[in-house]
């Protein structure tokens, strides 16, 4: 059974060892496989790799006292498996433990390197986790469904003060949905769905907070003005979920807010000089976290347009200062 398999660990131990920098010497191959109990003859070896290399499994041989393998191709180098880990680590939605078990597999990928990737994998993350381990079956099911075109069942909890899982009543509620796309979003992974208690609109709903996810039988029926639907410009509307009229605004900044504009509607935003400022043109989902970023820009930014939106704006405003306590 051992020399059946011999050629695939041969390319495996190349492939996880070795490359340019790091080759592996006939000898080296050698005893490595009768540690896993292959025994295997010099000259057998030479055989072997050239029987890898005639089937497509290309692998590099460097011509000195012993001869030197490697395979030189990989699917990514050391700055990708980088900004990869650094990724997982500070995903929020991605539990502690699934975040360990994902960076030592990404770091699989550095090859003979992964001692040094994960030695100097020191950046630091000021991120929450959340807890919920079923977040993989999660994702993977919605897309399954997705794919299959097949409608969906789950239940949806929320969090008490003592951080305690709570219903929104007593008795287990399920809900039926039409699954549309995933999207992350801020800190957080979000299902884009259309349910069939409200199939005239489309709902978010955290995956982290989804428990049960089932595939049902039944196809994905949507209504005709969902047949279009872009996760693109979706995502791009969206304001931290909180749904809203979709309008376009005409804003005007100070200098200063440039890539602030840039990040939130993207790079392609034109910009217009007006005076020492810049006037622009977003299509945006009126709601308050549309305006708590407008706030968190202070007098940097203002709402030019449309009339109804500056005063929707100025009576936000008046209120948080309303509920601000006075002073004595």
């Amino acid at each position: 059974m051992e020399q059946k398999i011999k050629l695939l660990k041969i390319y495996d131990m190349l492939v996880r060892e070795s490359d340019e920098n790091h080759p592996l010497s006939t000898y080296d191959i050698i005893d490595r496989l009768a540690n896993e109990g292959i025994k295997v003859e010099r000259k057998t070896l030479y055989d072997d790799i050239n029987l890898l290399n005639a089937n497509g499994f290309e692998v590099r041989q460097v011509r000195r006292k012993s001869n030197m393998y490697y395979v030189e191709k990989r699917a990514f180098d050391i700055a990708e498996v980088r900004i990869l880990m650094d990724a997982v680590q500070a995903a929020s939605f991605i539990t502690p433990s699934k975040t360990k078990i994902l960076v030592d597999k990404i770091a699989d990928l550095a090859g003979p390197l992964k001692g040094e990737v994960i030695k100097r994998n020191i950046a630091v993350f000021d991120t929450t986790k959340h807890t919920n381990e079923n977040i993989y079956l999660n994702v993977f099911t919605l897309n399954e469904a997705i794919i299959e075109g097949k409608k969906i069942s789950f239940e949806y909890f929320r969090l008490d003060a003592k951080g305690r899982r709570m219903r929104s009543n007593a008795q287990k509620r399920v809900y039926t949905a039409s699954p549309l796309a995933t999207l992350l979003s801020g800190d957080n992974y979000y299902l884009v769905c259309v349910t069939d208690s409200h199939p005239d609109r489309i709902s978010h709903y955290r995956i982290d907070r989804m428990d049960d996810v089932l595939t049902l039988p039944q196809d994905i029926l949507l209504d005709e003005k969902f047949k279009d639907f872009d996760i693109r410009k979706q995502k791009k509307q969206l304001f931290g979920m909180f749904l809203g009229e979709r309008r376009d605004v005409t804003m005007q900044i100070n200098k200063n807010l440039v890539e602030a504009v840039y990040d939130k509607f993207g790079s392609k935003t034109r910009l217009t000089p007006y005076g020492d400022t810049y006037k622009f043109t977003a299509e945006v989902q009126i709601s308050d976290m549309f305006f708590g970023w407008c706030f968190s820009l202070g007098g940097a930014l203002q709402i030019l347009a449309p009339r109804e939106v500056c005063l929707m704006y100025r009576s936000r405003l008046l209120e948080r200062l309303k509920e601000l306590p006075e002073k004595d």
